[in-house]
Order: C-alpha cells, then sequence, then structure tokens
C-alpha cells in the first residue's frame, strides 16, 4: 500500500478529498500530511445544503491528527469556500474538523478521554501539546455538550461555592440533587454569578424548582429571591451551616454568662 493511501485511511478521508502529499522530519518526530480535492468540484453551502461552485480558497490551515508511528502528525489544507446568493461568502464544513478547531475531530475525540482520566498537566504531557491547548480542548467539549443538553426541570437544587486557588478565589457550582450532576458552574460567588444560572431557565423550569439547598451566603440567597418565583418557600438551609450558628450563638451565651458569674 502507498503512503498516501494508508495516510488517507489513517485520516478518516473520504471523496473528494485526498492525501497529495507526506513530509517526514525525523529530527523533529514529525509527519505533514497535505490533502487536496480535484477541481471543478460544487461545494454545498454550509448554511443552506445548496451546491454551489468553487468561489476561493482560503489560506493554508494546520491541525494536529492523531500520532502515527509514535510521530506528531499535521493535516494540511487549504479549505474551500463557496458564495452562496442568500447567505454569501462561506467556508465548506470540512469532514476531519470542527470550524475554529487546530485540531482534527479524533484527535480532540483522544484528548477529552485522556483529559477524563487525569489533570490538564498531565494530559499536556502524554499528548505532547501545551496547557493552554488542553484547557482549549476541554473548553469546547463542554460547548459541544451543552450545545445538545435537553433542557429539563430540576425539582431539588443545590449550591455551593468551592475555593480553586490561593487569595480567596472562588466558583459557584449549581447541582441537581435527583440526578447527582452538576448543572452549572460560574467564576466567583456573587449575586450576579448565581443569576447567571437562573437567567437561562425558562419560565416554566423556574417554576418547576421545589427548594434550593445553599448555605447562608446572603448573595446567593439575594439572587434567588430576585429570580426564582416563591423563593421564600423554596429556600432551604444546609444542616452544616445551621448548626454552625447555633453552636456559635450557644458559645455567645455561655460566655456572657460566664463573665456575669
Amino acid at each position: 500500500m502507498q503512503a498516501t493511501e494508508l495516510y488517507k485511511h489513517l485520516l478518516g478521508l473520504e471523496k473528494p478529498w485526498f492525501v497529495s502529499d507526506i513530509k517526514l522530519n525525523i529530527k523533529e518526530q514529525r509527519i505533514d500530511v497535505w490533502v487536496d480535492h480535484p477541481k471543478g468540484m460544487t461545494w454545498p453551502c454550509p448554511s443552506c445544503g445548496h451546491e454551489h461552485s468553487l468561489y476561493d480558497h482560503t489560506d493554508e490551515r494546520v491541525w494536529r491528527h492523531l500520532d502515527s508511528c509514535q510521530f506528531m502528525t499535521y493535516l494540511h489544507a487549504s479549505p474551500p469556500r463557496v458564495q452562496c446568493p442568500e447567505h454569501g461568502i462561506h467556508q465548506v464544513i470540512l469532514p476531519w474538523a470542527e470550524a475554529r478547531s487546530r485540531f482534527t475531530a479524533l484527535f480532540e475525540w483522544l484528548a477529552i478521554e485522556v483529559l477524563l482520566h487525569t489533570d490538564v498537566k498531565g494530559a499536556s504531557q502524554i499528548l505532547r501539546i501545551t496547557w493552554d491547548e488542553a484547557w482549549h480542548l476541554m473548553e469546547r467539549a463542554v460547548e459541544r455538550g451543552l450545545k445538545v443538553k435537553e433542557s429539563s426541570i430540576h425539582n431539588h437544587l443545590g449550591v455551593d461555592e468551592k475555593a480553586v486557588a490561593k487569595g480567596h478565589e472562588y466558583i459557584t457550582l449549581v447541582n441537581d440533587l435527583d440526578q447527582g450532576v452538576v448543572d452549572f458552574i460560574g467564576d466567583g460567588r456573587t449575586k450576579d454569578t448565581l443569576k447567571g444560572y437562573f437567567s437561562g431557565l425558562t419560565p416554566q423550569q423556574l417554576v418547576g424548582i421545589q427548594a434550593i439547598a445553599m448555605d447562608m451566603w446572603e448573595p446567593y440567597a439575594q439572587a434567588m429571591r430576585e429570580s426564582v418565583p416563591d423563593p421564600e418557600s423554596k429556600l432551604v438551609h444546609d444542616p452544616y451551616h445551621i448548626m454552625s450558628h447555633i453552636g456559635q450563638a450557644v458559645d455567645k451565651v455561655r460566655r456572657q454568662e460566664s463573665r456575669s458569674l
């Protein structure tokens, strides 16, 4: 089997795409693969799907692909563009990668599997990518998940903050207590942070909330009162913080009585 035919299969290419050139760099442990398409083709508009003649090509782009023969593998191509009378000039959909990604879909799949089993630093070393690239891949995965996430009513929610760094930096977590899953993560622990979650819910979802458990952090309570119908009947303070306040009150009374006696 010729090398071009081999990499056609490794890349998962289908017509009209084919491998036009391959370059091996042993010193850098890198393989670069160029793909192309036949001339005189028509391409579907990414918005409406109607076929149109080629308008032009964008500048050559490079995508990181799965390693081959333990060498880092990069795919090169100049994506075609079409001019649709209805939607204007757009780049066609590429079968190997999503829009604005620097990685092929197969590499992104592998990266997410690795990130599920290790931290960002470890995944970066395994995949031979930068720390920022690993975070970028996770962000894209979250965006894809949110797009396909079904809209459902959460009857019982839990709100809490979590310290993420030194210097009192926090994130806000909203959990679906019935399903045992995290439904929202927001920067900070302010009223606006939690209101950002509530603003993304439909009126039916807000009405469907039966109870929200949270600590006695007042900004959270304010966000709930300003966003959720009948908030006072749905606000539940967790036992840990209630007992903590009771313990402080009992200790205060004990010290007052000790001084008076």
